[in-house]
């Protein structure tokens, strides 16, 4: 069997890219041919050399808006061009038998943030003709005829699609993402170490720790947390914040509420299980999330996580057990509150039993055995 693969970038480190990667090489070990379609100029270097596997690079046009309607073009023209018995898309395109809605719904993303976003802000997404590509791209990806499967990565997703464009549900299987367990287990570190800070700082065991970790600080509720770090009754605890993005406005906050000796941003970290290993707790109050890897790499870690209804992982928190899922991000009594009785239980063995017992059965070789399942269903299917 001949597969198109379709991502725009495939050496990032979300859980999509993972999927690829992971499903290329299972796909090229079992003697399938396959080729990706991606605006990069070469394959990423776990793949490179792979007998089976070929590439093509996606011209796309320039600005924001030509590059996502660039590439659903021209990946459309080169799927035609190609003979391929399955065409898999992990991007809102235009010529595809099956999609995994990997990013969530774009039309639910931005039901999600109006609440929380200026009138300005409004107006702007309002008019703003990437906003209304994703949307028209998004619209016709699920309506078109020839879509015979879509991969959510989890509940939430799936029933959003349903929701805003009446999707059969029987098109829709969820298969969630994997979780590297060697990686990212109670165990992982040797020890619970406290994070490093930064310059050679530690937290002392004295100080416990709230993790954040994430990129796109907005979205992920970042604000919501430093005010709940204000109101926590631990009054000693840090908050450590990993990921990309601008801080500058975060530390302004963190000034105007008086825990600025309490807060350190770290930038991106390739040994994030370290953190995870000296955190108390994860708190992700994201306004959106299909499903947030950070939320299952913490619990197999055994940590508690803090996060919103919002998330799609959330389905893996049982609260009071190993966790809490707040209505609203914004609900910053019930935040604090939270991570107060978290931290509480910093030390409790059933905390982190339950934690690391949610996601014990998520896996990476499961998440691309249960994908391949799905796509060579589709192929076999008639028609």
């Amino acid at each position: 069997m001949h597969l198109a693969l379709i991502r725009q970038r495939v050496s990032s480190l979300g859980g999509a890219e993972t999927t690829l990667l992971a499903l290329t090489r299972e796909l090229l070990a079992q003697g399938h041919e396959v080729t990706i379609l991606s605006l990069e100029a070469r394959p990423p270097r776990e793949l490179s050399g792979l007998t089976g596997l070929h590439w093509q690079t996606v011209p796309v046009w320039p600005g924001k808006v030509g590059r996502v309607l660039g590439f659903a073009v021209n990946a459309r023209r080169l799927v035609r061009a190609g003979r391929f018995d399955l065409v898999y898309s992990l991007e809102r395109t235009l010529a595809q038998d099956a999609y995994r809605a990997g990013d969530g719904c774009h039309r639910e993303w931005l039901a999600r943030r109006r609440p929380y976003d200026s009138l300005p802000v409004r107006l702007q997404i309002a008019l703003s003709p990437f906003h209304h590509t994703l949307l028209s791209l998004e619209k016709r990806l699920f309506q078109a005829p020839d879509l015979k499967l879509v991969i959510a990565n989890s509940q939430q997703v799936k029933q959003e699609i349903e929701r805003h464009y009446r999707v059969d549900p029987e098109k829709i299987t969820v298969i969630h993402n994997g979780v590297d367990h060697q990686r990212f287990n109670p165990q992982a570190d040797g020890s619970r170490q406290p994070p490093l800070i930064g310059q050679g700082r530690t937290c002392s065991r004295e100080k416990p720790v709230v993790l954040f970790v994430g990129s796109g600080f907005k979205r992920k509720g970042l604000h919501f947390l430093l005010r709940a770090m204000a109101a926590l009754h631990h009054r000693t605890a840090h908050l450590v914040v990993v990921g990309q993005g601008e801080s500058r406005p975060y530390q302004r906050l963190a000034r105007r509420l008086g825990i600025s000796a309490r807060l350190a941003f770290v930038g991106p970290q390739p040994q994030v299980e370290r953190f995870y290993a000296g955190a108390a707790v994860l708190a992700l109050p994201t306004i959106y999330d299909p499903c947030a890897n950070v939320v299952l790499e913490a619990l197999a870690c055994g940590r508690p996580v803090v996060t919103t209804a919002a998330n799609g992982a959330a389905e893996f928190i049982i609260p009071g057990l190993n966790g809490a899922v707040l209505a609203r991000p914004d609900d910053i009594a019930g935040l604090a509150a939270a991570l107060d009785e978290f931290l509480d239980r910093e030390l409790d063995p059933s905390v982190q039993r339950a934690a690391a017992a949610a996601v014990a059965d998520l896996s990476w070789p499961r998440t691309v055995t249960a994908t391949l399942a799905a796509l060579q269903s589709v192929a076999a299917a008639p028609g």
